[in-house]
């Protein structure tokens, strides 16, 4: 029990690690940049290349951001919320997730990551798990599979190989907003979570992902959603594998963001409260 609850805290604790961001932009042509930046609220990009060049532009400006996580994968339900700041070694974040009936507390600072278990799951005794570069071999994979929840991320995917076919005015939690819908052709975009070169090898070809995103008047992400089902009925027919019957595939994410540029305020728990990961 102690091993599962370590597996789906590494999952939910990258998950949160990559929802508040991470050092990487994606490459744009800087001189560019001030007019899509400066482009009236009012106004929408009807280029895929603009609107990633404002988007990333601001986020990276406003450095930090509150942000919640909604995921249905294959039947199991992932929620979370936190704040975070991302300012590469610098970077700090501290969260909350429940998954799989489980309720996770994340905090990353100065370079460390501590989870706290479930109750009766900590090891020796202590509620807090220290995590250092050896123990996290094992959450690797989790970390690929996390990725696509970093605003960025998903900026620099749609970059690469994404067309908006929709745009309108919207109004989203109270706010006026930019709502752009997204496809995604996810080979072209190399994948989903730092994919390797032998996994999109496996993709079929011209995997389209719907997307949607919507940006506020400061051309902030606000929210994300991606819908991942078709994406991975095809991977599993391509595998030659089939779903029990009755089986919802899901795949559907949400990711919503908000107080971008709030101070972020990170406090690692006390040393004596904290254990080390079992090997």
């Amino acid at each position: 029990m102690r091993k599962t609850a370590l597996a789906a805290s590494g999952f939910a604790l990258l998950l949160a690690l990559t929802a508040c961001g991470s050092e990487s932009t994606p490459t744009t042509n800087n001189t560019a940049a001030p007019q899509a930046d400066n482009k009236p609220a009012s106004s929408l990009f009807n280029d895929a290349q603009e609107l990633v060049r404002a988007a990333s532009s601001k986020a990276d400006q406003a450095k930090s951001a509150k942000f919640t996580i909604e995921m249905d994968m294959m039947g199991q339900k992932i929620s979370g919320s936190g704040q975070g700041s991302f300012e590469g070694a610098n970077s700090k974040m501290t969260m909350s997730m429940q998954m799989m009936g489980m309720s996770i507390e994340m905090r990353m600072v100065d370079g460390v990551v501590y989870m706290k278990l479930p109750e009766g799951q900590a090891p020796s005794g202590k509620p807090w798990v220290k995590l250092d570069g050896a123990d996290s071999a094992e959450l690797g994979q989790a970390m690929n599979q996390a990725e696509q929840s970093d605003p960025r991320k998903i900026l620099e995917m749609v970059q690469k190989a994404g067309k908006i076919t929709k745009s309108e005015p919207a109004t989203l939690d109270g706010q006026e907003v930019s709502h752009y819908f997204v496809d995604l052709d996810l080979k072209k975009a190399g994948g989903i979570g730092g994919a390797s070169e032998a996994d999109l090898k496996k993709l079929p070809d011209g995997v389209v992902v719907p997307m949607e995103l919507w940006l506020n008047a400061e051309q902030l992400p606000v929210q994300v959603t991606m819908d991942l089902g078709e994406m991975m009925k095809k991977a599993a027919e391509q595998a030659g594998q089939s779903l029990p019957g009755g089986t919802e595939v899901g795949g559907k994410m949400t990711m919503k963001y908000s107080d971008w540029g709030a101070p972020v305020e990170v406090e690692a728990p006390p040393a004596d409260q904290v254990g080390t990961m079992p090997k």
